[in-house]
Order: C-alpha cells, then sequence, then structure tokens
C-alpha cells in the first residue's frame, strides 16, 4: 500500500511536482564500480539473451516504446526531434527512512521513488498507462485464477554497490520475494495485499505467525516456479485486475542467496541491495544529494537515455517556497512547479509582468495558459486523496493536557454519532486551505469523493464518474443541479454547506442528549493537530472558521506541536487528535477495492481512526462505527467474474457514498487534480505513467533537453501523444 502522512502533504503543498513524502531518516553512501562477471553463477548465463515466446502465451511487449536515441544523441517523437543530454537534474524531498531500500518491507513513496528505479517487477504500465512488460515477456490466464509468466532470458541481478553481476534474474526469485513478505518476522507492510490476493497466503501467515510456526506449508501458498523462466500464481478468487497488482512492491523478486548473506542488513542502505533495474544508486550523502547511474547491464537499457540522474535534497518541511524555482533559474535542476506562495516566480511565469518588470494588475496569464512562453499549464489527476477522519478510541491527550474528563467523554460519544460526523463533512470548508496552493482557483486540486480518477474505467466510463451519478441520484439532484465531487470538474465545491451542517449538528445534539450528555457538554471540544508553520496554520483555521461559527454545537482546537518530533509523536505515533486532515492514500493496482479496503474493519488505514488495540471494547467501537460500510464494501468485493465488471463497480460506488455521505466516515478533501504551471526540459508524455503502483516514477523513457520546452513545442508534443492513443 502507498502511505501519505502529515509530512507528505507539506511537500505536496510546497512543491506540487515532487512525490516523496514521509519523515526523515538516514543512509549511507555509495560508491560506483564497473560492472563485470565474479562468479561461476553470474557468467554462466547470456546476458539478456534473445527470450521467444512460448507456445500459449500473450506477449506482453511495448506497443507504445519509444525509439532509441540515434548515433548522435538524437531523440525523434512524432516529427519532432529533440537534442538529449546524458544527465538528468532533479530534487527529492525526504529521505528514505524505516526500511529503507527494503522494497519487500516498505510501504512509503519517499521510499519506493527511489527502489522503483533500481528494481523492476514482471509489469509496468507504458506511457498512456497499458500494462507491459517488464520483466515478464509474455503470460497467460487459466480459470480466470491461475497466472502464468514468462520471465526474460539473460536478466542479470547486478550488485549496487560495485556494479558487479551477481546472478541471473528466474522465476525463484519472484517465489521467494513472495515468502519473504508472507513471514511475519520481516514485518512487511505490504504482506496484507499479498494475503488478499494469493490462495493460501492468509493461511501461511497466519501460522507462522505462531511461536513455533507449525501447520506453516509454503508449498499451499499459490505461487510456485515452474521453471527456470517461468513463474505461476494461484489467486484467492478471480481477480481481472490481477496484473496491475504486479506493478506494486510486495510482487518485486530477491535472491535468496544475497539476501542469506545479508541478513537482516539486507536494505539497510543501497550498499546492501542487487538491482536488476535501470540505475545504480552510486552517491547518496543525507539530507544533501543522491545520484542514480545507469546500469548498462539493464535488458531495456535502450531506453534509459541518461546516463546519470543527480537528485538535490528539498527540504519540504520548512516553508521555502522559492527554493526550486530560483534552483531551476540558476541551472541547479531541470524542471519545477511553480507555486502560488512564490509571489515572484508566479508574477513572472504566470500571471505576467508590464514592461517595467512590474505585475500586470488584471494578469496576461492563468495557470493553465501561463503567461511565460516556457511555462506550461499542464493538467493532471493525483494518484492520492487526502482525507479528514475521527479518533474514535483516542488514547493520549498530550497534545491537549487541559482537557477535562468530561470533555474527553463528550467527545468520544459524539464522533461516534453519525449525523455529528455529517455536520462536521458540510462545515470542514477545504477551499480555505486549498487557497494555500491556488488563491483564485482552489476547487483545481478538490477532491471529495475517495477513490480518484483515471484508476479504473468500465466500457469508457470512468470510475470516478460513476461515483458522482450515484452521489447526484442519492442527492435527488437532476438536470443542471447535477454535481461532480473533483473540484477541477465541478469548479467549486459541491459540499460546504453552512446551513446543511447545522442542521446535522442539530440533531446530533438533539441524539446526545437522549444518550445521556447534558448541555454542560456542549460544545463538543474537537482537538485538530495545527501546523507549525505559521502561513499554513493561518490557512487551517480559515478552513475550521465556519464551524467555530456553530459555537452551540462545537469547538475547534488547533494545538500546535513545538517540534518535528512532538508532531510525528501526536499524528502518526500516538494518534494524539480528535480529528485529523493528515493522511491518505495512493492506490495499489486498478480496482476500486485498493482504496475502499482500507475503511473497512481491520483496513489499513483504520489505526488512525483508533482502531486496532486489541479491546474488547475497541473493536465493539470499530464494529459499531464501520460495521455497515463494511457489509457494504464486500458486497461488491465478492463479486470477481470478469463479466460483471459493471455490477462491482455499481456495488463500490454505492459503498463509497455510504462510506461518506450516509456514515461520514471520512472527510475527502485533497487530491493533486487541475492544472499546474510547469516549466522543464523534459521532454513530455514519454515516460510509463499509472495513477497506482510505481510506474509513475520510473525515470527509464524520461528525456532530458538542454533549453526549456516552450509552450509551442508543447503543444505539437500533446498532439502527437494524443493521436497515439487510439495507434
Amino acid at each position: 500500500m502507498k502511505s501519505f502522512k502529515k509530512i507528505c502533504v507539506l511537500a505536496l503543498l510546497a512543491l506540487p511536482v515532487i512525490s516523496a513524502c514521509g519523515n526523515q531518516g538516514g543512509s549511507a553512501s555509495g560508491s560506483s564500480g564497473q560492472a563485470q562477471s565474479s562468479s561461476a553463477e553470474a557468467s554462466s548465463f547470456e546476458l539478456n539473451k534473445e527470450t521467444v515466446l512460448m507456445p500459449g502465451y500473450t506477449s506482453l511487449e511495448n506497443a507504445n516504446a519509444n525509439v532509441p536515441l540515434d548515433g548522435k544523441g538524437t531523440y525523434t517523437y512524432g516529427d519532432l526531434k529533440f537534442q538529449a543530454v546524458d544527465t538528468y537534474r532533479t530534487v527529492y524531498s525526504k529521505e528514505p527512512t524505516d526500511a529503507k531500500f527494503n522494497y519487500l518491507i516498505n510501504k512509503w513513496t519517499y521510499n519506493s521513488e527511489h527502489y522503483t528505479n533500481l528494481v523492476d517487477g514482471l509489469i509496468e504500465n507504458d506511457k498512456y498507462g497499458n500494462l507491459v512488460g517488464a520483466l515478464a515477456f509474455g503470460y497467460k490466464n487459466e480459470n480466470g485464477t491461475d497466472w502464468y509468466f514468462q520471465l526474460r532470458e539473460g536478466l542479470a541481478w547486478v550488485n549496487n554497490k560495485t556494479g558487479e553481476i551477481y546472478a541471473e534474474v528466474t522465476a525463484q526469485d519472484f517465489v521467494d520475494g513472495l515468502k519473504y513478505v508472507l513471514d511475519p518476522i520481516n514485518g512487511s507492510a505490504t504482506a496484507g495485499i499479498v494475503t488478499d490476493q494469493i490462495a493460501g497466503a492468509e493461511e501461511y501467515y497466519n501460522a507462522m505467525s505462531e511461536l513455533d510456526g507449525a501447520g506453516a506449508d509454503f508449498s499451499k501458498v499459490g505461487i510456485s516456479a515452474e521453471s527456470k523462466y517461468v513463474v505461476k500464481y494461484t489467486t484467492a478468487k478471480a481477480m481481472p485486475y490481477f496484473m496491475s497488482c504486479l506493478t506494486y512492491s510486495p510482487y518485486l523478486p530477491i535472491s535468496a542467496a544475497y539476501l542469506e548473506e545479508e541478513g537482516t542488513d539486507f536494505g539497510s542502505t543501497e550498499d546492501h541491495i542487487l538491482v536488476n533495474g535501470a540505475f545504480r544508486i552510486t552517491n547518496h550523502v543525507r539530507n544533501n544529494v543522491m545520484v542514480y547511474t545507469k546500469n548498462d547491464k539493464y535488458w531495456d537499457a535502450k531506453h534509459v537515455y541518461v546516463e546519470t540522474v543527480e537528485k538535490k535534497y528539498y527540504d519540504s518541511s520548512i516553508e521555502n517556497e522559492t527554493t526550486t524555482r530560483k534552483w531551476f533559474e540558476a541551472g541547479y535542476i531541470d524542471g519545477f512547479t511553480v507555486t502560488n506562495a512564490d509571489t515572484d516566480g508566479w508574477n513572472k511565469y504566470v500571471n505576467g509582468l508590464d514592461e517595467e518588470g512590474e505585475p500586470l494588475v488584471e494578469g496576461a496569464g492563468s495557470v493553465d495558459k501561463p503567461y511565460s512562453p516556457i511555462c506550461n499549464g499542464v493538467m493532471s489527476y493525483g494518484d492520492a486523496t487526502y482525507i479528514g477522519y475521527f479518533n474514535y478510541d483516542r488514547q493520549h491527550f498530550d497534545s491537549n493536557s487541559d482537557k477535562t474528563a468530561g470533555s474527553k467523554a463528550a467527545t468520544k460519544a459524539a464522533v461516534a454519532n453519525a449525523n455529528f460526523r455529517k455536520g462536521f463533512l458540510y462545515g470542514y470548508n477545504a477551499l480555505e486551505y486549498l487557497k494555500r496552493m491556488n488563491g483564485k482557483e482552489p476547487w483545481q486540486k478538490l477532491m471529495r469523493a475517495y477513490t480518484n480518477r483515471n484508476l479504473c474505467s468500465y466500457e469508457g466510463q470512468d470510475y470516478a464518474d460513476l461515483v458522482d451519478e450515484v452521489f447526484n441520484e442519492k442527492q435527488g439532484l437532476t438536470g443542471e443541479d447535477k454535481v461532480s465531487l473533483t473540484g477541477i470538474n465541478q469548479k467549486g465545491d459541491p459540499i460546504f454547506d453552512i446551513e446543511k451542517a447545522e442542521g446535522f449538528f442539530a440533531a446530533a445534539k438533539e441524539e446526545l442528549l437522549e444518550a445521556g450528555l447534558t448541555e454542560g457538554d456542549f460544545p463538543i471540544e474537537i482537538d485538530v493537530i495545527g501546523s507549525q508553520v505559521p502561513k499554513l496554520l493561518a490557512y487551517e483555521q480559515a478552513s475550521y472558521a465556519a464551524l467555530n461559527t456553530l459555537s452551540d454545537y462545537i469547538t475547534i482546537n488547533l494545538n500546535v506541536p513545538s517540534n518535528d518530533d512532538e508532531d510525528t509523536l501526536w499524528g502518526s505515533v500516538n494518534q494524539d487528535y480528535d480529528f485529523s486532515i493528515w493522511s491518505g492514500w495512493g492506490p495499489d493496482y486498478a480496482d476500486p477495492q485498493t482504496f475502499l479496503a482500507t475503511c473497512a474493519i481491520g483496513g489499513d488505514i483504520t489505526d488512525g481512526f483508533g482502531f486496532g488495540l486489541g479491546t474488547e471494547e475497541n473493536e465493539a467501537i470499530e464494529a459499531a462505527v464501520l460495521g455497515d460500510y463494511t457489509a457494504a464494501f464486500q458486497e461488491g468485493a465478492a463479486i470477481t467474474d470478469a463479466t460483471r465488471i459493471g455490477e462491482r463497480y455499481q456495488k463500490f460506488a454505492e459503498a463509497e457514498y455510504k462510506l461518506i455521505y450516509e456514515d461520514a466516515i471520512i472527510v475527502p478533501w485533497y487530491s493533486a487534480n487541475g492544472y499546474s504551471a510547469v516549466v522543464a526540459k523534459t521532454v513530455a508524455h514519454q515516460a510509463g505513467t499509472s495513477t497506482y503502483g510505481l510506474t509513475s516514477d520510473k525515470l527509464k523513457n524520461v528525456v532530458v533537453t538542454s533549453e526549456a520546452i516552450t509552450k509551442e513545442v508543447r503543444a505539437q508534443i500533446d498532439a502527437i501523444y494524443e493521436a497515439g492513443k487510439g495507434a
């Protein structure tokens, strides 16, 4: 699962072009070396041998593959030609932490943005988002549950530190990778994906969780090496979307021999991994720089257009809106996104300046049509959704030590009331916070559903449009009154309604008084963790201001941490809040279940709801709050027949509506949708893309030029790309 926490949001708000997020960590620096065979095993195979598709298998060839550079370093796209440069200079915003480079354990995006460039899996996405082969050359599916993948032959494991070939990648490496994930002692944060998807995996994992591991039989898990180059998966149920699951980290391979050599050091730094992907990390100075060097043994080296990637550390935990622009203008990096908070940059690139260099009063440009000839308005939909949620069984109160016992009890009773939560849902003014990114059009980043757009579709309809349909039907909206829950489509917020919020709060108060609360328990105190950055805190205060006008019912306390450690302790460790907006979810595969399962009983983000404490009371609260939604979600999840995808999506859309607008379990508010003003030297649309999995962070296929792409050239690139969709 791709998890996002508070510090990640700050990175996105300050620098939308960066997808990395998380807490700071550390790692040792690496060293470069010449790749060469050093053992009998390493030299016993023909590197990148030509592979012949086996009978009965379907090719996974990329039909939309880019052309290689010509002998003069020229890249051709349609009728356009670009002189490519061999170094890509960019930024990273957080150091890998926790599992660092152990990709079989890790779930954080600020780690995976690195290791997805080091280790390939079976499947990746092409530049149109189609599933194509990475290490897999072909596949076949039998009975809906048995999936066979033929590997490319002659794939090399390379020691990241030395560049020497270690061994050949074989089918057994995928088996060993899954076995590692399913051993609880390793603490893989993505094991839950595998136990849900692979036959026998849950039983094996549970047996391995016992002290002696009695009854654990890995041979009953649905994975096997059918031959040296064929790996077979058996899914627990029919999963038409299973190949999209293989784009994520728990299905990556590992060399068992190398793992045995490394033991617990595996993945502790970049010096303790093998790579089979496009790059190696050859230099890493914490909080300073990370350098990738092209892996010359890579199977797809012709589509790695840069020899070196230089990543400069950008500290997103502090307010430095002008940094990346100034770095670009100084020649340190090859692109940046203009932020609304960078007044000088906004005027220069987006708004426009007059002949005297003064900002134009009305402005000659906008975020979708910037003023500068080298600034492009880029439309995109986010691959993660940020949500607000309540803490239903709060155990820690360090963030507000003045809260009385009576106030604590009243808050606990209130957040368990669905009408109270609905009042909060309709009274939280997300647009006030989103002005942080775009003061004129804050709705561009607004998201009032949970599942992101461009994840999956059925018969040409995006699943997110189906959620809109269900919302409009349930709300009784017809004709011109219909709305979209995606802000960039709606061009406004269809949810914020303080009068409606007051009505729900009034109903909740009546119910709570009948249940035993008294007038003296009101207003209900809701503790929220505020930002340490004063400017951000001001936006947060504005987003809660409307709720605070309903003082007969609710009071918002913004508790501000004194330092980063306290911030982390309150927000991510102790769940020391009543309500939080600082977490989100990014999808792992191309099905709505990847989002909706997270909020069901035992779901991946329910620890943030205060659940998973292991007490009878805690489990009872979880069942009371999440039980009805879980049942609705499971109705959709139970439909697995590939011929009934439409029914599956309909049930999921109805469950998503229930999650948000009937039970008000979450309050969606942000996704990186809409236009961004981008200045870049990279040729657009060449790299693989997807809103799920790991492909979108891969830097293979990235083409860098010596000059920034102009609007005129970008328009031609876009036209070629769009024309190629139907080819």
